[in-house]
């Protein structure tokens, strides 16, 4: 092998293992935003009040749904090993709504019906939480989003209470902006 084959052959590694880091970076970064997300999840399940008559018993575990492809895999299920108001939390995916679940994040893939879904889910006593823009202003609960390195949130107070939901005060606080139906702020 001649010199500058070798050379060449050199670059063309190092440059192919700078992408395979650069993704692997990516994934990461992925995973690590996932898993922030799973722990809101949880966190908006302490956080929220269902009426006594959504479940069946007062130990019956609480349901979270996501609806669509899923973007967290095995994450939800590590972050969701804890119970919420004493209760334990069970994880369901689906592909179209379905009776039982108390939370559901609406996942990307379900972009064009989110207003449906949402308009579906409110009068279910269903919590529902989506990280796509403007899911508050076709009647969505909680939108999630990214800052720089940070998740954050919004919440739309009036329309949890819509869903006979009640959030805690701490939870509407801890929200970058508690908005009205609509989307406008408060």
């Amino acid at each position: 092998m001649t010199a500058c084959l070798r050379r060449l052959l050199t670059c063309a590694l190092i440059a192919l293992s700078g992408a395979v880091t650069l993704a692997a970076g990516v994934e990461a970064g992925r995973v690590d935003e996932y898993r922030v997300k799973a722990a809101f999840l949880f966190n908006f399940a302490r956080f929220v009040e269902w009426p006594a008559d959504t479940f069946r018993h007062p130990s019956a575990p609480l349901t979270l749904c996501v609806l669509g492809v899923d973007p967290f895999g095995a994450l939800l299920e590590q972050e969701l090993q804890r119970q919420a108001t004493g209760r334990p939390i069970t994880t369901r995916r689906i592909s179209q709504i379905e009776p039982g679940c108390h939370l559901v994040f609406i996942s990307g893939s379900e972009r064009k019906r989110l207003s449906v879904l949402a308009d579906a889910l409110r009068s279910a006593h269903v919590l529902t939480v989506s990280e796509e823009e403007g899911f508050g202003r076709v009647g969505g609960m909680i939108e999630l989003f990214t800052e720089g390195d940070s998740v954050r949130f919004n919440i739309y107070p009036d329309e949890v209470e819509r869903a006979g939901l009640r959030a805690s005060s701490r939870l509407i606080t801890l929200a970058a902006n508690q908005r009205h139906a609509g989307g406008g702020r408060r």
